[in-house]
């Protein structure tokens, strides 16, 4: 009989775990573009199986001192649903956040990312 990838390594398969956890979200990644000396954000929607939420106080312990007061979320998702990659923005309730570290547990089936609120000019 043959094995599965999972279990050669023995690693769970969470797919079937994550099913009632995740749910259809759509967020827009944004990208700059420079027309003329002017930066522009353009906006892209991405729908996708996910969730996110606040960052645990366990992960913000370890984010530099001065970080730590930023708005910071992470999104688990499926692997290959989103592709994000470190230093993308996205938008999500109408604020921006930057990518700050990605952990690619696809070996697993999923992504986590962790995001912080994007510094914005008044």
């Amino acid at each position: 009989m043959a094995k599965t990838l999972n279990n050669i390594s023995g690693m769970p398969k969470m797919k079937a775990a994550f099913a009632g956890w995740f749910k259809s979200l759509t967020l827009q990644v944004v990208t700059q573009t420079i027309d003329e000396g002017f930066v522009t954000d353009d906006m892209e929607s991405v729908t996708f199986k996910g969730t996110i939420q606040p960052l645990s106080k366990e992960e913000l312990r370890l984010k530099p001192e001065g970080q730590r007061s930023w708005e910071w979320l992470q999104i688990h998702c499926l692997s290959g649903s989103l592709n994000l990659t470190t230093n993308d923005r996205i938008c999500y309730n109408e604020k921006i956040y930057k990518v700050m570290a990605l952990k690619d547990y696809s070996l697993n089936n999923y992504i986590e990312y962790h995001l912080v609120a994007d510094y914005e000019e008044e």
